[in-house]
């Protein structure tokens, strides 16, 4: 069974908690350096969720505001994965107000080592943190990934660095950023696509064609 945790993997998108148990909005979790991945249809992570998400629908995008949260190839603002959660949730708190939803568990309940998980959700956006391996809610936990699936707006309070698209394809991504690679991933009988920047931001596809996600930060397997 193959189940993410978008975003303990990066709403509407993974890198989540990459689980297997409740349901989070869909998230994949693939670790740039490592390649391994965790995918589902329906993203997952493990213990029981706070409430049900409710994804943005609103189709018309509004302008960042002008002191706009930005989602870096290494983290948030000049938070980079590997801070304290307690440290990165007060800056969403400052910038964004409380998440829409958040889900914790273990990472990836196959796993009796596995570290636990949580992850923040506003919006499009997922903010992924996870403990140690062998960890329970107690443990303390580090900010690992964000995820942002491209069909949503982000919140106004937030924004993507500079010269990553969101209206694009993995061939125009390939000539926009002509050092990224695009690798297939198999997960059993399906697969998906996750093409790397240089910088380390990454976007994801169930095909070849067009990305549905962009993250950045780690994602890991869970099957």
């Amino acid at each position: 069974m193959i189940s993410s945790l978008r975003a303990l993997s990066a709403a509407g998108a993974v890198l989540i908690l990459a689980a297997c148990g409740t349901n989070p909005p869909p998230v994949v979790s693939v670790s740039p350096s490592a390649g391994t991945v965790s995918a589902s249809s329906s993203a997952s992570a493990s213990g029981t969720p706070s409430g049900t998400a409710t994804p943005s629908t609103d189709a018309s995008p509004t302008a960042p505001s002008a002191n706009a949260l930005v989602l870096q190839p290494k983290g948030i603002d000049n938070e980079n994965f590997g801070t304290p959660e307690d440290d990165v949730e007060a800056l969403l708190t400052a910038k964004s107000g409380k998440p829409d939803d958040s889900y914790s568990g273990p990472v990836c309940e196959l796993n009796d080592a596995t570290p636990y998980g949580r992850q923040l959700l506003y919006g499009g956006a997922a903010f992924l943190f996870q403990s140690k391996a062998n960890g329970n809610r107690n443990s303390k936990r580090t900010f690992t990934s964000w995820v942002v699936n491209l069909e949503q707006p982000l919140k106004p309070s937030m924004r993507l660095a500079d010269g990553y698209p969101v209206d694009t394809t993995f061939a125009k991504l390939k000539q926009e950023f002509p050092r990224g690679k695009l690798t297939r991933i198999a997960l059993g009988e399906a697969a998906v696509y996750v093409f790397r920047t240089p910088a380390g931001i990454w976007y994801r596809g169930d095909d070849n064609k067009t990305p549905t996600d962009i993250g950045a930060g780690s994602m890991g397997t869970c099957e």
